[in-house]
C-alpha cells in the first residue's frame, strides 16, 4: 500500500492562548488497510513518537523496532495506520535552533497536546467518523505518551498499547544497573552468577587501576585509547574509560539471536568465563576491543561529551533534545552509587547523581534541585506508576533495566504482564523466526487485548 509522509500545521505553544506561532509536524499515513466504510466505528492505529533514531516512511508499513506489531494489527482490524513524530525529533523542529531558549517548547505535556491536535487534524482531513476508535501504541518513552494520551483524553483514544515504559520519573535511577547485574547473572539469557562475579572483579579492579596516575595509563594501554597516558589525566577521561567498558553490557537491547561477535549477554559472559586462568579485566578489555571493532576508545570530554551538548544548531545540537527532557522533566539517571548492585566502577564520582546534575548545568544552566522540583512536578501531572486509567496495557520484559519503573501488576482497566528473559519492547519489532516463544507470546497477548477493546463500543 502507499504510505506518505505528509505535514500539518501545529500550534508551537499550546499553553498561551494569546499565541498563534505554528510550524510543520510531520506525520506517516498508510490507509491500505483501512476499511473506511466496513462500519460506522472506522478502526485507527496510531504509532507514537519519541526519542529515537528519525521516522522513515517504513514506520507505517514495516513498522520498524516501535510499531512493527501494530502495523501487524493494522491489517487484522482494517486499521487506519499513522505516525506521528514527536516535536524537536527528526524532522519536526518548531524553533530556527535548539538553544535553551528555544527548547521551552519541548516538553511532555506539550508533545501531549500536539496529539491531540494531530486527532483533529486526521478526523478533518480524513472526514473521519467521531466514533472512530484510536488505539495508541509506544515503546519506553512514546510508550509513556501512549499510556498519558488515553488517561489524558479518553474521549479521544479508545485504548493504549505501552511497551516498556518507565511511568515513573526518578532523579537517581539505581534501579537500572541493579537490572543490569541480575541479567548478567540471568541464565535464561546466558548469564550466570559466575560471569556477574567475573564482571564485579574486572570493574572492581578497573576501579583500584583509576585511583593512582600509573594505573590510569596501565589501563589506558590495556583498553586501547585515544592519545597517550597524558590525555587519561584530563578531566573526564577516567569516567569516560569506565563507560566505554560498561557500555558493552547493553543488556536493555539484548538479542539473544544476534550474530555479531560479543553482541548479547550469552556471548559476553562466554568470553569472561572462558579462561578462569586470565584476569577477569584483561577479559574484559578484550570485549572493549571487538566493542570498538579495533578502534580506540576516546576520552576527550570536550570534544565528545562538551562540545555536542553545547551545540544548539538544529543539524548539531540533537543529543541535547533528550538530554533536556532529562533535566526538565524526567531523571532517569542511570547511576552506579557505592552499596547498590551495580556492577560497574562505583564510587569515585563516575556516574553520580551529581555527575549527571553537571551536565544539565552545563548543557542547560539547569540546576539539581531544579531538576528534582521537575521530576515531582512529572509524577505529579501523570500519576507515576498509577496514571488510574482504563483500557490500557502495559508490558514488560524483565531482562530490560526499564522494567523498574514501570506497572508490572495488572489493576482495574489496566492489565499488564511480564515476558521473561525479554529486553526492552522487543516484541514491538519486526518478527523474526529466531523470536522466542515469550516474545511470541507477548505478542499473542497484546493482540487478544486489542481485539477484546474493539469488541467494546
Amino acid at each position: 500500500g502507499s504510505s506518505a509522509e505528509k505535514f500539518f500545521d501545529q500550534w508551537l505553544d499550546h499553553f498561551d492562548g494569546g499565541s498563534a506561532t505554528t510550524w510543520r509536524q510531520r506525520y506517516f499515513i498508510n490507509a491500505s488497510s483501512f476499511a473506511s466504510n466496513a462500519s460506522t466505528t472506522p478502526v485507527v492505529f496510531l504509532c507514537m513518537g519519541g526519542e529515537g533514531p528519525p521516522y522513515t516512511a517504513d514506520v507505517v508499513k514495516t513498522g520498524e523496532d516501535h510499531c512493527a506489531l501494530m502495523v501487524s494489527l493494522a491489517q487484522r482490524h482494517g486499521a487506519l495506520v499513522l505516525a506521528l513524530e514527536h516535536r524537536f525529533y527528526g524532522k519536526s523542529i518548531p524553533t530556527d535552533d535548539l538553544s535553551t531558549l528555544s527548547l521551552r517548547y519541548l516538553s511532555s505535556e506539550q508533545a501531549l497536546e500536539d496529539t491531540a491536535q494531530f486527532h483533529a487534524h486526521v478526523t478533518q482531513a480524513l472526514n473521519l467518523s467521531p466514533n472512530a476508535r484510536w488505539v495508541v501504541f509506544g515503546g519506553s518513552y512514546p510508550g509513556m505518551l501512549a499510556a498519558w494520551s488515553r488517561s489524558k483524553y479518553p474521549h479521544l483514544f479508545h485504548a493504549a498499547v505501552s511497551s516498556s515504559a518507565p511511568l515513573l520519573a526518578v532523579p537517581n535511577m539505581y534501579q537500572y544497573n541493579n537490572v543490569v547485574a541480575k541479567s548478567l547473572s540471568n541464565r535464561n539469557v546466558g548469564g550466570s552468577p559466575t560471569c556477574l562475579r567475573r564482571v564485579r572483579d574486572a570493574f572492581a579492579e578497573m576501579g583500584g587501576m583509576l585511583a593512582s596516575m600509573a594505573g590510569r595509563a596501565a589501563l589506558g594501554d590495556l583498553v586501547g585509547v585515544c592519545g597517550g597516558k597524558l590525555d587519561m589525566e584530563k578531566e573526564g577521561a577516567v569516567a569516560m574509560v569506565a563507560d566505554a567498558a560498561s557500555a558493552v553490557f547493553e543488556v536493555q537491547s539484548n538479542d539473544p539471536a544476534c550474530t555479531s561477535e560479543a553482541c548479547n549477554i550469552e556471548k559476553q559472559c562466554r568470553t569472561m568465563v572462558a579462561n578462569i586462568t586470565l584476569s577477569p579485566l584483561t577479559q574484559l578489555a578484550s570485549l572493549v576491543k571487538t566493542a570498538y571493532g579495533g578502534k580506540c576508545v576516546p576520552i576527550d570530554f570536550s570534544r565528545e561529551v562538551a562540545a555536542p551538548l553545547l551545540n544548539t544548531t538544529v543539524e548539531g545540537g540533537t543529543d541535547r533534545v533528550w538530554m533536556y527532557q532529562t533535566c526538565s522533566e524526567f531523571g532517569f539517571y542511570q547511576t552506579c552509587d557505592p552499596f547498590t548492585q551495580c556492577p560497574f566502577v562505583q564510587g569515585l564520582g563516575i556516574d553520580s547523581l551529581d555527575s549527571y546534575y553537571k551536565l544539565c548545568q552545563l548543557a542547560f544552566g539547569i540546576n539539581g534541585s531544579v531538576t528534582e522540583a521537575r521530576i515531582a512536578a512529572t509524577n505529579l501531572e501523570f500519576g507515576g506508576l498509577d496514571p488510574s486509567a482504563t483500557r490500557v496495557l502495559f508490558v514488560n520484559g524483565d531482562v530490560d533495566p526499564w522494567h523498574a519503573l514501570s506497572p508490572l501488576t495488572p489493576r482495574p482497566g489496566m492489565p499488564a504482564f511480564v515476558a521473561r528473559g525479554v529486553s526492552h519492547h522487543f516484541w514491538t519489532h519486526p518478527q523474526k523466526p529466531t523470536d522466542s516463544p515469550e516474545v511470541n507470546k507477548a505478542r499473542y497477548r497484546i493482540g487478544m487485548a486489542v481485539e477484546r477493546w474493539l469488541s467494546v463500543a
